[in-house]
């Protein structure tokens, strides 16, 4: 499901980070519609006066130039998608987020 930013406040909480298939940080995991690294980018979310931190996951050749810490930002191709699997014998479900690209916004 697209989600619209148009109305929202998106700041950068921090730093992209790699996003590994393993708990020990050894595979690094992999995009399926790129076939590049993956990254967690965390941003403070507002919109309608409420704000959350969420992360996104970004393939690498997505992550624009001159991100720092706390400049609004910009997501292109911003997406939630529905997971369920099965961890340690428990049902576990939750929304994952994915945009194509992250770049600072024009004049920040």
């Amino acid at each position: 499901m697209p989600i619209d930013q148009s109305q929202a406040l998106v700041i950068l909480a921090s730093e992209p980070r790699p996003r590994f298939k393993d708990r020990d940080g050894q595979q690094p995991a992999i995009d399926r519609a790129t076939a590049t690294h993956l990254h967690l980018v965390d941003v403070m979310f507002a919109f309608n006066g409420r704000a959350e931190v969420i992360t996104v996951n970004v393939p690498e050749p997505g992550l624009g130039k001159g991100l720092k810490v706390g400049l609004p930002v910009a997501f292109t191709g911003l997406v939630a998608s529905a997971w369920e699997n099965e961890i340690n014998g428990k049902d576990r479900h939750g929304i994952s987020l994915r945009a194509e690209a992250i770049t600072a916004k024009a004049g920040a």
